[in-house]
């Protein structure tokens, strides 16, 4: 291959050299090649310094710290070595100090990048823990209404094996007083003792008081089966572990108490039956 005859290896070589960065012998082989006059390499390097002076006057000025300023012009100074950026080589017999100031700004520009694509991929992973926090918190969520609705599901299930257990029975109550509107049904397992009251179209107990439950056998007094409020519709369900001779007649009744309830009724009863 003549010496003069440009090739690919060239082209290769070009743009490191346009940076003052080839060195040994591909820097030997490219000036020796670009001695010969080639007009390709010229015409390559010659676009290459233009792009590079663009690059300079784009790049908004900045001061650099005192320790890379004497980092760039010690290896300004110096004597080149292997594995030291030299300083970009234009073509013709003069070599401008200028290139020396392009070379710095071209470092300064590839670290301002860099801190820049630093910024960015930490912004980006900021996003993304927020949205693996958001995307957490609406699976807490979801596995709080599975819970409840699981719960509700085992509640319904009770209810429904209770009432459709042999001799189970159901007792309605009528609203009374200030909850004339209001009803109620219990239903009664004889044989477990189980029992469980729905109360609907209650008013919203006032503050300090709370509904208490009631079942009464004939010559006893009453027995209390829990406390409880109602939802936004007034309604409310009252589950009952066990009920003494369930099989016995009971009046069931529910009155309104003091917060935490009495041992014995004190307010006026607002459901019976």
């Amino acid at each position: 291959m003549a010496a003069h005859e440009h090739t690919a290896r060239f082209d290769e070589l070009l743009p490191a050299y346009a940076l003052g960065a080839l060195d040994g012998d591909e820097l030997r082989e490219l000036e020796a090649h670009i001695a010969t006059g080639c007009a390709e390499c010229q015409r390559q390097i010659a676009l290459w310094q233009g792009d590079l002076e663009e690059l300079a006057t784009a790049v908004e000025p900045i001061a650099p710290s005192a320790a890379t300023r004497e980092r760039v012009l010690r290896a300004a100074e110096g004597p080149p070595q292997i594995g030291r950026i030299r300083p970009i080589r234009p073509i013709g017999p003069m070599r401008s100090p200028r290139w020396l100031a392009i070379a710095a700004t071209l470092l300064l520009a590839v670290a301002l990048w860099g801190i820049y694509q630093q910024a960015r991929l930490s912004g980006e992973a900021g996003r993304l823990r927020a949205e693996r926090d958001g995307l957490a918190r609406q699976v807490a969520g979801l596995e709080r209404r599975l819970d409840q609705t699981q719960a509700d599901n085992r509640r319904l299930a009770k209810t429904l094996s209770l009432i459709t257990a042999p001799g189970a029975h159901a007792i309605q109550l009528a609203g009374l007083g200030p909850a004339q509107g209001a009803v109620g049904h219990a239903f009664i397992n004889p044989k477990t003792g189980e029992a469980v009251i729905y109360a609907f179209d209650l008013p919203a107990p006032a503050a300090g008081t709370t509904y208490e439950l009631w079942w009464i056998a004939a010559g006893r007094p009453p027995v209390p089966a829990g406390t409880f409020g109602v939802d936004e519709h007034g309604a409310a369900r009252v589950e009952v572990d066990r009920v003494a001779d369930a099989a016995e007649p009971k009046t069931w009744a529910v009155t309104i108490e003091p917060a935490g309830g009495r041992p014995q009724p004190s307010g006026p009863i607002i459901l019976k039956g």
